[in-house]
């Protein structure tokens, strides 16, 4: 037996470790928590030939009363859905005298089968490695499973199973509905449509605010170009899996089930060329792909891509801005039709990225501005406090050395090379690390804090010491998680249930943490960039921005994460920490006053559209005064 035993303990532990599906996860986390707490206990049913195959089971209460159960009940997505398998059971209470000669029966033969006395079956113990285990996974909770997790992850596989019984090429069709509302667009989504049409003859940027609903627009100009252009193709290019895979449930909603080109390659590459194949030979009316940039830049992707017929394929760039770097140049196709979307085109300080990302989409063609967005309620107003937050007296050292460096390093080289040499660029991170993880932000935190009760749909943004790049060096994604860490323990010790969002989760770690986040089981994400594009994050009202980088995109985007209109939502709050240098500094003015400088061209963007514009200029009066700052906000 003890053989058998650890036979069987090793291929539950190899099933647990294997767990990728979110409904499974969630059940092993119910499962394991109801283990670790002794609401449950586990046994294993064997037999030499087949297997235990009957479900039957005996529920009593404090009074005495029990209901035996036997039947098929299975739950899986098969035996849930009303589609696939017939599923039963039979129930007997124990209280209905006419069913007792049912009931016992069930009663005595579980109670055989329980103590290991029936015959032809063997019934173990769990494992103790396997209970050990799933003590573990409980241990790494920080809330407790609840059926509303479990209804919202079956949601969403119930829509999943439906779009995959429905055919790729399937046309699309404008839905009457969306959300449980009456589908309508919105004025300023016809106007970039007719613009896109009008002025950029099907080429062009959408520089559209974040929330005012670039992705629906998309789709419906796929829908209403589809009905004029038979074999159309469309192909949407986006960042990461999280936002793809928000693209495809939002591509469902008007009959659109794309092909999914990321994650495993032997799910998609052999599609992928059928695709191409019947699209090139007419032989398919649509169809519609969505691609992450890593897949985008793959060979076998390149290989089927360049076989799509141009004249017939819509290219969607999401987040297009990233589409300007030279490393995408050659992997962009002769598409006849193209949008990109963006809510912060344009970088701020590369004209040549901004030259490439004009040759491929085109001019932007139509803009949907923050201001105009909240003035007709697509975006909800706001709030802003920034908080001061002064370096300690060795970091403002540090700064202003590291300052002085990047000086000298910048006097001596031509402006349209500064930011390409890598000691510069070097510099330039170090002291963006220093400024994002400035040891007073914490205790600075807890003062905002202090007596105030935790708030669900709360965002935590920490820095991740970058400065004008996409990527930053692994120096960087430690001192980033290091202050993730930090910034969580902070949070537990006040009454927080918060959970990270980073980019060293799993992918289906990070979709059970935004599910867990949608339904209220988790106060707050603390997150560094993993949410600055494209994810939706519906009723977040909070947001508290601990570090930022210099450029607009950045903190642009994070304002737009929790300006959405939800229900009930009336306004949202900004909370921002700006650093600067210490009075005992006053020799360094110069630098001092770069600093602040820095830092309020954020604070006068989040100001200047905020429902209380004066408390910034308050708030930081004394410094602006001092360092004849005060025309800046």
């Amino acid at each position: 037996r003890r053989e058998l035993s650890e036979k069987i303990g090793g291929e539950l532990l190899g099933i647990i470790d294997e767990v990728s599906d979110d409904l499974f996860h969630n059940r092993l986390e119910a499962l394991a928590w109801l283990v670790m707490h002794e609401r449950l206990d586990v046994k294993v049913a064997l037999r030499e030939q087949g297997m235990y195959h009957d479900k039957v089971g005996i529920i009593g209460d404090a009074n005495g009363d029990s209901v035996a159960f036997s039947g098929s009940a299975n739950e899986s997505t098969r035996a849930l859905l009303p589609a696939y398998n017939y599923e039963s059971i039979n129930v007997f209470p124990s209280w209905r005298e006419e069913l007792s000669s049912y009931f016992l029966p069930h009663q005595r033969s579980f109670e055989r089968l329980w103590a290991d006395e029936s015959r032809d079956t063997v019934v173990l113990d769990l494992p103790t490695a396997v209970r050990e285990r799933l003590v573990a996974v409980a241990g790494d909770l920080n809330y407790t499973p609840s059926p509303e997790i479990e209804r919202a992850i079956a949601q969403r596989v119930r829509d999943k199973v439906s779009a995959q019984a429905r055919s790729v090429s399937s046309a699309p069709k404008v839905p009457a509905e969306l959300g449980g509302k009456p589908f309508k667009m919105q004025e300023h989504q016809l106007a970039a449509l007719e613009a896109w049409r009008a002025s950029g003859d099907f080429q062009g940027v959408f520089d559209l605010a974040t929330g005012a609903g670039k992705t629906i627009t998309a789709i419906y100009g796929i829908s209403k170009l589809a009905e004029a252009i038979g074999g159309l193709t469309v192909v949407i290019a986006v960042p990461y899996q999280n936002l793809a895979d928000q693209w495809v449930d939002n591509l469902s909603q008007f009959n659109i089930y794309p092909l999914r080109c990321y994650v495993s390659r032997q799910n998609w590459l052999e599609k992928m060329r059928t695709v191409a194949h019947d699209m090139l030979m007419g032989s398919r009316n649509f169809a519609a792909i969505v691609v992450v940039n890593r897949t985008l830049k793959s060979p076998e992707f390149q290989e089927a891509l360049k076989k799509l017929p141009g004249e017939r394929l819509l290219w969607i760039g999401d987040e297009c801005h990233h589409h300007s770097s030279q490393a995408y140049s050659g992997y962009l196709p002769d598409a006849r039709f193209r949008i990109g979307l963006s809510a912060t085109p344009q970088h701020y300080l590369d004209e040549d990225r901004n030259e490439r990302l004009n040759a491929f989409y085109g001019d932007i063609v139509y803009r949907y501005t923050l201001k105009q967005a909240i003035e007709e309620k697509v975006l909800t107003p706001y709030f802003y406090y920034p908080h001061v937050v002064e370096l300690t007296e060795g970091e403002a050292e540090d700064f202003v050395a590291l300052s002085e460096q990047i000086g000298r390093m910048m006097a001596r080289k031509e402006a349209a090379d500064q930011t390409a040499d890598q000691k510069l660029t070097a510099l330039l991170m170090r002291r963006a690390r220093l400024v994002g993880s400035a040891a007073n932000k914490l205790p600075t935190l807890n003062e905002v804090l202090s007596g105030r009760h935790p708030e669900s749909h709360t965002l935590f943004y920490c820095g991740d010491g970058t400065v004008e790049t996409d990527e930053g060096d692994e120096a960087d994604a430690k001192q980033s998680l290091r202050q993730v860490e930090a910034l969580s323990q902070t949070l537990h010790r006040a009454g927080w249930d918060v959970s990270r969002f980073t980019s060293r989760e799993s992918r289906p770690d990070r979709e059970r943490i935004l599910e867990n986040f949608r339904v209220g089981v988790i106060d707050a994400l603390v997150a560094i960039r993993c949410l600055d594009e494209g994810i939706d994050v519906p009723a977040c009202s909070t947001a508290y921005i601990l570090a930022s980088s210099r450029d607009p995109r950045q903190f642009i985007q994070r304002r737009g994460r929790i300006l959405r209109r939800s229900p009930g939502k009336t306004s949202a709050t900004i909370h921002d920490f700006v650093v600067v240098l210490p009075e005992s500094q006053e020799d360094e003015s110069q630098y001092a006053r770069r600093l602040i400088k820095a830092e309020l061209g954020r604070v006068a963007e989040f100001s200047n559209l905020s429902e209380n514009r004066s408390e910034a200029y308050v708030t930081l009066a004394d410094y602006l005064k001092r360092y004849d700052l005060e025309h800046l906000i």
